[in-house]
């Protein structure tokens, strides 16, 4: 029979078992967070939303001025209150660059940092003195290489993407041929498309008719043709006839007496301002001067297709392209404020840089990425390259379509039209590009 101390010491072994088999388990850590995206900016705010993370009972938020810095910081954190996902971050310098990193925590203990993500407060709150001009940049892919078949299904959904925008003026790229198709299915919405010649063009630009208007000016030039006689010609013989109050000769025609020789008079005819714009590199652009209907005043809208390719050489031509574009956009604009929207086949955060960018911003011009006040999507990827996921490039979304304004204008919101859920597209793909749409502040 054991000895009474033998059973103690059983006793309690058995006791510290069962103890230990009661315990709660540690507990978890929660998972890392998906990439976050920022949802609005003001001179001194920036509003950043990330993807709720099963569990979480709140977020850290941290903040730094390069990604590399967001990942490891530990100064300037930032409390989600509860399970919020959105926080408006605040006390910032105006017109500066900030990156985000966003932790999930539960109980004692928080998940892996998100990637970063980074964007700019404004350089200043744009005033509503003037007018409001909503635009947007699509590339069609009508018939290049890449592109899939022109189909009904596809001409449908490029026609929906962009009555979705329901933007005030519309840039189109790499249109081919499809050019006066679209015109026609877009009139039955009330756009037109402008005056453009009747041969393959690349960009075209469409308006809304109830918005919008060409620009007309007028043209001197020297007008030669026949006039008939005004007066009596009673007693005149046929064919010819020397009349001597005006000191011309005149000749029986048909049915009237006219003059021998054309006259020639200075005529101011009405011309409507819109044209293309060439590259020895083959980038290329379209442009229309449009009057805005809300405010009478003239702007000059431009289309534009930079060269693609991904290598600092082709970054470098881009920049060239730009400088192009800009210096040929101003021989033809004159004194009017130009809109840049398009294709630049370059974005913020490329590993071969952002030449048309830095380009624009030395001469006065600002990406509406950069500019705007609201974002809808901003993670949503402006190339899709049919790919039926979502891709988000790293920092900055990836966005080769792009508006550019004047800094002394501004962007109330910035989107990307796409239909997609849970991050996949869904529905016919209208091409390898989706739509973006800004709101832009006229000065």
């Amino acid at each position: 029979m054991p000895s009474p101390l033998k059973l103690l010491v059983a006793a309690l072994g058995s006791l510290v078992l069962v103890v230990g088999l009661a315990s709660p388990a540690p507990a978890a850590r929660p998972a890392r967070v998906p990439t976050p995206y920022i949802t609005a900016s003001s001179p001194h705010t920036i509003s950043v939303t990330w993807p709720e993370v099963s569990g979480a009972r709140r977020y850290t938020v941290f903040v730094a001025s390069t990604p590399k810095k967001a990942e490891k910081t530990t100064k300037r954190t930032h409390w989600s209150h509860g399970r919020r996902t959105t926080l408006r971050i605040k006390d910032l310098n105006a017109n500066r660059r900030y990156c985000f990193t966003v932790k999930a925590v539960k109980g004692g203990k928080s998940g892996k940092r998100s990637a970063p993500i980074c964007g700019h407060t404004l350089r200043n709150r744009a005033e509503p003195k003037g007018s409001k001009v909503s635009v947007a940049t699509f590339n069609v892919c009508a018939v290049q290489l890449n592109c899939k078949n022109w189909t009904r299904k596809r001409e449908n959904a490029i026609v929906q993407r962009i009555l979705d925008a329901n933007a005030d003026v519309v840039a189109i790229q790499e249109v081919t041929r499809k050019a006066d198709k679209l015109a026609t299915r877009l009139a039955e919405h009330g756009y037109a498309r402008y005056a453009a010649p009747t041969r393959k063009t690349d960009e075209a630009i469409y308006y809304r008719t109830s918005a919008v208007e060409m620009a007309v000016t007028t043209h001197a030039t020297q007008l030669c043709e026949v006039e008939p006689y005004g007066g009596s010609t009673a007693g005149w013989r046929f064919p010819r006839h020397f009349d001597e109050a005006t000191q011309r000769w005149y000749s029986f025609r048909t049915s009237s007496w006219v003059t021998e020789e054309p006259v020639c008079k200075e005529r101011h005819l009405p011309v409507e301002q819109e044209g293309r714009i060439g590259s020895p590199t083959g980038a290329s652009a379209a442009w229309a001067a449009l009057r805005l209907k809300r405010n009478g005043k003239t702007y000059v809208f431009v289309s534009a297709h930079l060269t693609a390719g991904q290598s600092k050489a082709f970054a470098r031509l881009r920049g060239r392209e730009t400088k192009q574009l800009i210096r040929n956009t101003a021989n033809v604009a004159g004194e009017l404020p130009v809109i840049y929207m398009g294709d630049f086949n370059s974005y913020r955060g490329r590993k071969d840089g952002d030449p048309p960018r830095t380009e624009m911003a030395k001469r006065g011009w600002v990406d509406t990425f950069d500019a705007s006040e609201t974002y809808s999507r901003p993670y949503v990827s402006s190339f899709n390259g049919w790919r039926s996921t979502v891709a988000t490039m790293p920092y900055w979304g990836g966005h080769i379509d792009r508006i550019f304004i004047r800094s002394s204008m501004g962007s109330t919101s910035w989107r990307v039209v796409a239909k997609t859920k849970q991050r996949r597209y869904v529905g016919t793909q209208a091409s390898d590009h989706n739509l973006v749409r800004t709101t832009i502040l006229l000065p």
